[in-house]
C-alpha cells in the first residue's frame, strides 16, 4: 500500500512536470513569434492576451506608448478598440431584447422615421449588417461632430440594397442603434454601458473619451502615417480622430484585462442569458448568400464558419481600425483559445498573428515573418538610381529623388514616401510593405528596377529620362 501511494505520487508529480515544461514552452514560442512580428516589416506595438481552457497562459506588451517621450506600452495600457464597440451595443440592445423594451422585428421607423428606408429596416437588420445602410457618414474621422449629425447626414441616401438581401459592413447602422439604445434606455450609452455592462464584468479601465483635450491615464498614443516638414509620408503620431463621435459604432477604449473580463461575462451569461449568447453565434439568413465566403455577421460578431465533416469549428472574431490603433478578440470555439490583442500602431499585424498563436498552441507548424531587414547608411555611389522609370501598367511613372537627404519614391497620385537602402541596390520602405531593387550596371545611370510589393513582384521599370 505504501509503495502504492508512493507509486501515485511520483505519477502526478511527473504529469504536473510534463504540463509545466509544456505550458512554458508554449509561452516561450509565443513570445519568439510576436518578437519576431516586432522586428518585422509589419511591427507590432501593443498589447496581447492568450487564454486557453478558461485560463490567461501568456500577457505581454510590445513597443512604444509614447514615440516622443520613448514610454514604453504595458499591459495595462489602454487603447481605442475601434469597432469592436459595436459588441458592446449589440450586447445593450439583446438585454433591451430580453427586458421586452425592444423586439427584433421592430421596424427603424419607430424611432427614425426621417431615414430614407426606415421602415425595411428592423433591428435585427442593423444587428446583421443586413440593413442596406451605407458604410459610415460623410464627414471624415476627424470631424468633431456629434453621432447623430454623422447618422442624420445619410438620412436621405437611397439604401445599397433591400434590407435582408445581404450583408454589408455599416458603421451607420450602429450610430442608429445607439440612438434607439439611448431613446429606450433614457441613458446616454456612456452611462448605459457603464452601469449594465462594465460594472456587472468588472471592467474598471474601458471608457470613452468625450473631448478633444481629455486626458485618459495610461492611454497609449496612436502611431500612423504623418507627413513630415517635406510633405513625404513617413511614420510618426497618427491622425486625431473624434472617437466619441462614433457612440456604439467606434468610441471605446480598453485594456486587454478589461477585455477578458468581458469576454467571460458574456460567455458565461452574465450580461445576457446564454440562450442569447447562442444566438450571437448563429448564422442569419440572407436572399443572396455569398456561398464562396466562410464569414458571416451575427449579432455583434463576425464569425468565420470552417466546420466540415469533422463537426463545427468557429472562428468567433471582431476587429477594429481606426487612425493609429488597431484591435481584435478572437475565441476559437472548438480549441477554447481566446487571443486578444490592442494595438496603437496601424502598421501591426494582429489577424496573422492569432493565428500562428493557435498553432502553437495546437502543435501545429507556424511562421515566424521575415524581420526587416538592416538599413545601411546612403552612399554617394547609389545616386545613379535616382531617375525617372515608366510604369505602363499602371499608367503612371515612378520618380526616385532625393528629399531631405533621403531616397524618396514618387508616383504621381500618390503620397511621397521614402526608402531606405539595405544593399547598394535593394531599398526598402516603412510606411508600406514595398522593395525596390535596381538592375546592376556599370553605366552611370541605373537603366531599370524591380517593383515588389509585400513580397510579390509586381513589374520591371524602365528609366525614361536619359
Amino acid at each position: 500500500m505504501h509503495k502504492t501511494l508512493k507509486y501515485q505520487l511520483l505519477l502526478v508529480a511527473v504529469i504536473f512536470l510534463n504540463v509545466s515544461v509544456s505550458a512554458q514552452d508554449y509561452v516561450e514560442k509565443i513570445e519568439q513569434l510576436i518578437k519576431a512580428n516586432v522586428e518585422s516589416s509589419k511591427p507590432f506595438s501593443g498589447s496581447i492576451l492568450v487564454a486557453q481552457n478558461g485560463q490567461i497562459i501568456y500577457k505581454g506588451a510590445f513597443g512604444l506608448a509614447d514615440l516622443d517621450a520613448k514610454k514604453s506600452n504595458s499591459v495595462d495600457s489602454k487603447y481605442f478598440i475601434g469597432s469592436i464597440t459595436k459588441l458592446f451595443t449589440t450586447v445593450a440592445i439583446l438585454q433591451l431584447v430580453e427586458q421586452k423594451k425592444i423586439a427584433l422585428d421592430d421596424k427603424l421607423s419607430k424611432w427614425l422615421p426621417e431615414m430614407k428606408g426606415a421602415n425595411k429596416i428592423t433591428v435585427h437588420h442593423l444587428l446583421t449588417h443586413q440593413s442596406g445602410l451605407r458604410r459610415d457618414s460623410h464627414q471624415d474621422y476627424d470631424a468633431e461632430v456629434t453621432y447623430m449629425e454623422r447618422l442624420l447626414s445619410i438620412k436621405d441616401d437611397s439604401l445599397k440594397f433591400e434590407p435582408g438581401e445581404k450583408e454589408s459592413y455599416s458603421s451607420s447602422g450602429f450610430y442608429a442603434l445607439s440612438f434607439i439604445l439611448e431613446t429606450v434606455s433614457e441613458m446616454a450609452f456612456e452611462a448605459y454601458f457603464e452601469k449594465n455592462i462594465f460594472a456587472p464584468a468588472n471592467m474598471q479601465n474601458t471608457g470613452v473619451k468625450k473631448a478633444k483635450n481629455q486626458k485618459v491615464p495610461a492611454l497609449s498614443k496612436g502611431i500612423g502615417y504623418t507627413l513630415d516638414a517635406y510633405d513625404v509620408s513617413d511614420i510618426g503620431p497618427a491622425r486625431y480622430f473624434d472617437s466619441y463621435s462614433f457612440a456604439g459604432g467606434g468610441s471605446l477604449y480598453s485594456t486587454i484585462d478589461d477585455m477578458w473580463l468581458f469576454f467571460n461575462a458574456l460567455e458565461k451569461g452574465r450580461l445576457v442569458s446564454h440562450n442569447m449568447v447562442r444566438m450571437m453565434k448563429l448564422k442569419w439568413p440572407v436572399k443572396y448568400e455569398n456561398e464562396k465566403s466562410r464569414l458571416y455577421h451575427s449579432y455583434g460578431w463576425e464569425i468565420y464558419d470552417y466546420s466540415d465533416e469533422n463537426g463545427s469549428s468557429l472562428m468567433i472574431d471582431y476587429a477594429g481600425k481606426i487612425y493609429g490603433y488597431k484591435s481584435m478578440i478572437r475565441y476559437y470555439e472548438k480549441d477554447d483559445i481566446v487571443v486578444i490583442a490592442l494595438c496603437n500602431s496601424s502598421f501591426s499585424e494582429r489577424s496573422r498573428l492569432g493565428s500562428n498563436i493557435r498553432k502553437i498552441l495546437l502543435n501545429q507548424a507556424y511562421d515566424l515573418p521575415k524581420p526587416f531587414p538592416n538599413i545601411i547608411p546612403l552612399d554617394e555611389s547609389m545616386e545613379k538610381h535616382l531617375g525617372i522609370y515608366d510604369f505602363p501598367d499602371e499608367k503612371t511613372t515612378v520618380e526616385i529623388k532625393l528629399i531631405n537627404e533621403k531616397f524618396t519614391l514618387i508616383s504621381h497620385g500618390d503620397q511621397p514616401i521614402y526608402l531606405y537602402p539595405v544593399d547598394e541596390n535593394t531599398f526598402q520602405a516603412t510606411v508600406i510593405p514595398l522593395k525596390i531593387t535596381f538592375e546592376p550596371t556599370v553605366e552611370k545611370q541605373t537603366q531599370r528596377l524591380e517593383f515588389n510589393y509585400n513580397g510579390e513582384m509586381i513589374d520591371t521599370l524602365d528609366r525614361i529620362d536619359d
